[in-house]
């Protein structure tokens, strides 16, 4: 008979925003996690598995951050839901893991006395007590875990410490006795009274807090929680107005509709703001704790001083120190330092901080970010470009001559491999990003940028939805949900799209490496912060708008939580750069991919029929060679240049585009296979051409090409426009196809020479910086993301917004590049 596999055990990590939550789930985890959304919501589900020292698995869920179970945003809300239970889609925890910082012990324990609410095990993880300590704050595990009647672990996550005695934790947890808040007496009162209600409407059946099997084999096994107790917590919330799922029904039931109806009345004729009085009465209950679990300095603490889990105990085991260490135990003496006056944080923040020197730093700090990204990225770039077309052309060796082998080098390879050749830069600049954030700097930047945004209409919470946006507008855009008031959150989802993307970089880097290659990387790299900064320009003026538009309204408070300053983690560093960056490649792998093989079909279809193509092929015909075999020396070179002349006579702007380079000095193999080869590759574009014109693809173009011409684009422009309309990122792959339709195998030249080279009839190159500089505005203001609209629609719930978004960013950069393009014909032409 098979043995009967015991149920997993669902641990639950919970804490607040910046308390090293996500750090200890990716220590417990490694790499053995999956993450995904929690169904009809777009927040990010954190799942992995993690093995205990017994070789037991457990389930870790890494929750959103959250300051509080009173849930005001999508992200609290899914926390709350998932630690009360309230998710079909989630098991609820059979443990519960509350990260805390030791450095910011009461504002963390505030969660942590809503969660003893809850009625679940629990472990308290004592987070960055190496930061705590050096600030002169020690804090006693023993002492809390007393206090709080679970068990306590102290770590320092970054480092791993303590993380193994945190699993030993996991299978002591407890539940955490009911504390006896201390709440005015007409509150409590009522409470009591709301909460008898309860208990007499429930008799027989209870508040039960549900638990899975694999929780009941938990060692200790969790304290009973007083069921009174229980009754009471739920009276509590009712009456702070908490409607969470689990107790919403009750409001409508009797007698606890009528005694909650009479408690709001009469604590509303005492002047008792129940959900004042309720926070204060847990930051009082905190106090104590607090007052009770840290150390005094300079005091002589006796045990050991490693990171050691605490169980709670009915008291704690203290001995006077001997120095020979008798009555049977061996004693370590640990001298606390005072605490000092100014922290290093302090002192970084006076400079980083200052309304001056601040800002100063921020622009130098964005500015080398931009730059590196053009400097670090060049032999990278180079490198991947060579394997791709290296790795194309080796596949390509074993495919048939057909639709199947032009698929494979004109779309795939000329459409994917073009967007990937730029991940490099986009690994770059996830990597300075994820660099900022994990020192703690980021959230400084913010606190500096709210002067400014407070100035143009938005508010301060608008900045790290905005700085998000630099990577991808679609999690800054959902990141507004923070953002209380209504007006600010539509503003800053307004405007997040004039952040430039990663997605547009692919196309910076394109146009400004191929049309400004003459310039060093520091101009190259100035022309692109430049873009970035017209983005930004283009955001404050819509904001502006906005708020000149909109009913003037009381201002908001801001506030933000500065975290210590630390060295970054280059585990942590490393697994964002590598989440960002495979969701590019993967994105690249599927939207990039169908639509590179829906545009070279477009572009590949109908045929050009024999009737056009004979004529091309006749015409070069007569510039081809005889055998040399067939001629004498000074007879070839006659043949030759009379052939030439021919060419260049047919059409003069050959004779620039061509060149005499290939006209030899004496006649020889290697010089009749360089003109033969040079005009069967002529022969192969031209007739690349005229595919493309009558393609599906090129009527396309032609017919929206006298609306864009007076931008300086053509009707090939034209195609990569409506493909960057999808992603903005697949401009570049079209214009990969655009150029390699038609080629022959041996064609390697990459699309930079291909745009420089490319003319109209009458010989002026289609492409110039001009027209560069033009499209690159273009990119900078036009909305052209379907999923962002997608996003929009969804965060505004009409699709007022997204259209009017569409309209008015499309019709901005339209305007803006015709501007630049039509007062630069005057200037520079």
């Amino acid at each position: 008979m098979a043995a009967i596999q015991s149920p997993t055990l669902i641990v639950a990590l919970a804490g607040n925003p910046n308390s090293g939550k996500t750090t200890i789930f990716n220590a417990l985890t490694g790499l053995r996690q999956k993450v995904a959304n929690y169904p009809g919501v777009t927040v990010e589900k954190k799942v992995g598995r993690s093995q205990l020292a017994t070789g037991e698995w457990v389930t870790i869920i890494d929750l959103p951050g959250t300051y509080s179970l009173i849930s005001r945003s999508p992200d609290e809300h899914v926390a709350m839901q998932v630690l009360r239970g309230l998710r079909s889609d989630t098991p609820a925890p059979d443990v519960v893991v509350c990260v805390v910082d030791a450095s910011n012990l009461q504002r963390n324990l505030y969660l942590v006395s809503q969660l003893i609410e809850v009625g679940r095990p629990m472990v308290v993880a004592l987070n960055m007590t190496d930061i705590a300590e050096r600030r002169g704050i020690h804090v006693s595990a023993a002492r809390l875990s007393a206090q709080l009647g679970v068990p306590v672990v102290g770590l320092v996550g970054n480092k791993r410490k303590g993380i193994a005695d945190l699993k030993a934790a996991i299978r002591q947890a407890t539940v955490a006795p009911m504390p006896d808040w201390p709440l005015p007496d007409a509150m409590r009162e009522e409470v009591t009274t709301v909460g008898g209600g309860l208990a007499i409407l429930e008799q027989g059946s209870g508040f039960t807090v549900q638990r899975s099997a694999a929780s009941r084999n938990l060692n200790p096994e969790p304290r009973t929680l007083n069921p009174l107790g229980h009754y009471h917590a739920i009276a509590e919330r009712l009456l702070i107005g908490d409607r969470a799922g689990d107790i919403a029904p009750l409001t409508d039931r009797e007698p606890v509709k009528s005694l909650l109806a009479h408690a709001t009345q009469r604590l509303a004729q005492l002047g008792i703001e129940p959900m004042q009085a309720d926070i204060e009465a847990h930051y009082k209950w905190i106090d104590d704790v607090t007052s009770a679990s840290l150390t005094p300095a300079c005091e002589v603490l006796l045990g050991s001083t490693g990171f050691q889990p605490v169980f709670p105990s009915s008291s704690e085991n203290t001995r006077s120190s001997s120095p020979d260490g008798k009555n049977g135990l061996e004693t370590h003496a640990t001298m606390l330092d005072y605490a000092p006056a100014l922290t290093l944080t302090d002192r970084i923040d006076r400079i980083l901080l200052h309304k001056v020197l601040g800002l100063t730093i921020f622009a130098m700090v964005m500015a080398t970010l931009f730059v590196s990204i053009f400097w670090l990225a060049d032999p990278i770039m180079g490198a991947t470009e060579s394997v791709i077309s290296q790795a194309g052309r080796f596949i390509a060796g074993f495919l048939p001559d057909g639709p199947i082998k032009d698929l494979w080098t004109d779309g795939i390879v000329a459409g994917v491999g073009g967007v990937l050749v730029f991940v490099p830069q986009i690994a770059l600049l996830f990597l300075f990003l994820a660099i900022l954030e994990d020192s703690g700097y980021l959230a400084r930047a913010a606190f500096l940028m709210d002067r400014v945004l407070s100035k143009v209409g938005l508010h301060g919470k608008s900045f790290i939805p905005l700085l998000s946006s630099f990577a991808c507008a679609i999690p800054g855009i959902m990141a507004a949900r923070t953002i209380e008031c209504r007006r600010d959150r539509l503003a800053t989802i307004f405007v997040a799209p004039f952040m430039s993307c990663s997605a547009r970089l692919p196309v910076y880097a394109l146009l400004i490496t191929t049309f400004f290659s003459t310039f060093s990387p520091v101009s190259r790299g100035g022309i692109l912060l430049s873009l970035y900064a017209l983005g930004i320009i283009a955001a404050v003026a819509t904001a502006l708008m906005f708020k000149l538009g909109a009913k003037r309204q009381a201002p908001t408070s801001f506030i933000l939580e500065l975290p210590t300053y630390k060295r970054p983690q280059i585990s942590q560093i490393a697994r964002v750069v590598w989440t960002n960056t495979w969701a590019f490649v993967s994105k690249a792998g599927t939207i990039i991919f169908c639509l590179s093989v829906i545009l070279w079909a477009l572009m590949y279809y109908p045929r050009l029929p024999e009737a056009k193509t004979d004529p091309i092929r006749a015409e070069y015909g007569q510039y081809k060679l005889p055998p040399i075999d067939s001629m004498g020396g000074q007879e070839l070179r006659d043949d030759m240049e009379r052939r030439q002349k021919i060419a260049f006579a047919v059409d003069p702007s050959r004779h620039r585009q061509w060149g005499y380079q290939y006209l030899p000095s004496a006649p020889n193999t290697t010089s009749w296979e360089q003109w033969d080869g040079f005009v069967n590759w002529m022969e192969q574009r031209t007739l690349a051409s005229a595919q493309l014109r009558h393609s599906f693809a090129g009527r396309l173009g032609h017919f929206i090409e006298p609306a864009i011409k007076p931008l300086g684009y053509d009707w090939k422009m034209g195609v990569g426009l409506i493909g960057a309309f999808a992603a903005r990122e697949v401009f570049v792959s079209t214009m990969g196809i655009v150029y390699s339709v038609g080629s022959d195998d041996e064609d390697t030249t990459p699309l930079a020479q291909a745009m420089l080279a490319d003319r109209y009839a009458n010989g002026k190159p289609v492409w110039t910086p001009l027209v560069a500089t033009s499209l690159l505005v273009f990119f900078v203001l036009a909305m052209q993301c379907m999923s962002t609209l997608a996003i929009v629609r969804r965060e505004t719930g009409t699709w007022t917004w997204p259209m009017l978004q569409l309209v008015y960013m499309t019709g901005s950069a339209y305007l803006l590049s015709l501007l630049v393009y039509q007062v630069g014909k005057i200037w520079f032409v």
